[in-house]
């Protein structure tokens, strides 16, 4: 039975890291398509990918997959999607067909499966049992949201700008998207994964950086969106105003766990 387990274990490890290899390298060359057709730097969406993939690659060869180390593979991944990201606007995407636009969606929704693959293929996945269901779940919804807020604009251009949306202002979404992307390790860079412990400044910084530039941010922009544009995002709008609340009750308890820890400190 041992022996049965520890075989499935392996497999579904390695089915993960190559599936994880897989989706990875059809994200990147699929962002790396669409700038190819009108500008010459596409090459630099496969460049953007490769720090990643490259140090992903090692980890995996030196048996070296622990959380805390993923959390950087996980940084360097965000960087080359948002650097492919802005290429794609900036180059290519205001001359795309439908199938091409949904084509992008699909690209993206990607990102969140590679998140769930490269946490659950960790080697000290097992030993981070309570906390890693926890990740994966947050940063997964973080995730979807930001990919959201993307799809709000490629479905503008979709209908043909339907809602009269400005470009700027639509361009402005996606940068605040992209800042979201790029905030995404934070939430695992704020665990010591050696004791298993949070580190509550880390994590206070971060509720409130992610609520200022982020949650804050996308909430004034669907607010925009309803009233002067008329498009419906309400049920967008209700799961950034949970995600405010949420983010101002987890600020309360750390600044409660700190002001405990630093007086320890001091007796």
């Amino acid at each position: 039975m041992a022996n049965s387990a520890r075989v499935k274990d392996k497999v579904f490890l390695w089915g993960g890291r190559a599936l994880f290899l897989a989706l990875m390298v059809t994200q990147c060359f699929l962002l790396a398509s669409y700038p190819s057709k009108k500008s010459s730097l596409w090459y630099l969406t496969s460049l953007s990918y490769a720090p990643s993939l490259l140090a992903w690659t090692s980890l995996v060869i030196k048996d070296n997959t622990k959380l805390g180390k993923l959390s950087y593979i996980w940084g360097l991944y965000t960087i080359g999607l948002v650097v492919s990201t802005i290429i794609v606007f900036a180059t290519f995407v205001d001359n795309m067909d439908k199938g091409s636009l949904l084509g992008l969606k699909v690209t993206l929704c990607i990102t969140p499966i590679l998140l769930l693959l490269l946490l659950n293929t960790a080697k000290d996945g097992k030993e981070h049992k309570d906390l890693l269901p926890w990740l994966c779940f947050a940063m997964a919804v973080d995730l979807v949201d930001t990919i959201e807020m993307i799809d709000i604009v490629l479905d503008e251009l979709e209908k043909e700008h339907e809602y009269r949306i400005p470009k700027g202002f639509a361009y402005t979404m996606v940068a605040i998207a992209c800042i979201s992307f790029l905030l995404s390790p934070w939430q695992m860079l704020e665990n010591d994964f050696q004791t298993g412990e949070l580190l509550p400044k880390r994590a206070l910084w971060r509720y409130i950086v992610e609520i200022a530039l982020v949650n804050f941010v996308f909430l004034i922009t669907l607010l925009v969106i309803l009233i002067k544009y008329k498009k419906d995002e309400s049920i967008f709008i209700l799961k950034n105003l949970v995600a405010i609340t949420l983010g101002i009750m987890g600020i309360r308890n750390l600044e409660t766990d700190i002001k405990i820890s630093d007086l320890c400190c001091k007796r």
